[in-house]
């Protein structure tokens, strides 16, 4: 009978273990287009879009921190843009660790697209796919940390994004999981008014979040979006915003806590950011994270520009 017993409470230590073991998906979408004359002659049209996403396992760590450690791509990865002044070649790349899945994907993310970006996809000519596999470096695909008060650190990355026709070369850049890193590092805004989450009742109606200057975190990602813009386009915000929080939501469970600002801040020429929201979703018994979502809008007058996103989101 002891025997029994303990062999029970194993089984329950066991479960668990598991149980405790959390899941997350990730998830950034970043798409913009302009159309424009050089010269005041010569047309300019261009259209870009480019998208990730990624399971990852929660992992404690011994001082405090979690680390998000790569499971698995649930989709392909994929960047969407025109070539040349005139916008008449798209060219889409995708990264999968299945070809077979990613040709899947590839038609219908066109069809798609065909049907939202309709003044871009009726001057395409010419579809040039280029489809790349993923493969694992290392143990640890892709990882980060998220510390207690919710900065995220700590980013590696040993996924190997290569062309199937390997050793030809594309000739476009496809940094599709390095900005990971980059949409992560503006996620590092403070969200909380001083005091923790198991205060929240205590929480004022709302506060300001931190000063955010964008302009290094936007100067990063576009070297690493297009080559040229490195030498073309300096991103120089004019002025830090804050966003203003507020609690959403405070039930028995969960909270959430919603920050947002229209700051009409120009960053580089007519373009300027438009606005900006975050969402985090935080379980009260343990602190445990629900959801980070953030979205940024850079718009000029004429509506050109476009978004960027970011979610985390637990899923078990």
């Amino acid at each position: 009978m002891k025997k029994a017993s303990f062999i029970v409470f194993l089984l329950c230590l066991a479960m668990a273990g598991g149980a405790a073991e959390l899941r997350y998906s990730l998830e950034y979408h970043i798409s913009g287009s302009a159309e424009s004359r050089l010269l005041f002659i010569f047309p300019l049209r261009i259209y870009y879009d480019t998208s990730a996403a990624i399971i990852f396992r929660a992992v404690p760590q011994p001082d405090g921190k979690t680390r998000f450690v790569f499971e698995e791509i649930p989709r392909s990865a994929y960047l969407m843009r025109t070539l040349g002044f005139v916008g008449k070649t798209l060219a889409l790349l995708t990264a999968d660790m299945e070809d077979a899945r990613a040709g899947l994907f590839r038609d219908s993310l066109l069809s798609v697209w065909r049907k939202d970006a309709p003044e871009f996809a009726a001057r395409v000519k010419n579809v040039k796919k280029f489809p790349h596999l993923v493969g694992l470096r290392s143990k640890e695909g892709l990882g980060f940390t998220r510390d207690g008060e919710g900065r995220y650190g700590n980013f590696s990355l040993n996924l190997e994004t290569r062309y199937v026709y390997h050793p030809s070369r594309t000739g476009i850049y496809f940094n599709v999981f390095l900005m990971v890193e980059d949409m992560l590092g503006i996620l590092n805004q403070r969200f909380l008014p001083g005091l923790g989450i198991s205060r929240s009742r205590e929480f004022p109606i709302s506060w300001n979040g931190d000063a955010l200057d964008l302009s290094a975190a936007l100067n990063q990602l576009g070297v690493r979006m297009e080559k040229v813009v490195k030498s073309l386009v300096t991103v120089e915000q004019q002025f830090p915003f804050r966003m203003k929080f507020r609690v959403g939501e405070n039930g028995p469970d969960e909270i959430e806590i919603c920050g947002e600002a229209f700051p009409d801040v120009p960053i580089w020429k007519s373009f300027v950011v438009r606005e900006a929201f975050r969402r985090v979703r935080v379980r009260l018994a343990d602190g445990v994270l629900v959801l980070d979502e953030l979205w940024i809008g850079i718009r000029n007058s004429k509506g050109q520009g476009g978004f960027g996103r970011m979610q985390i989101k637990l899923i078990n």
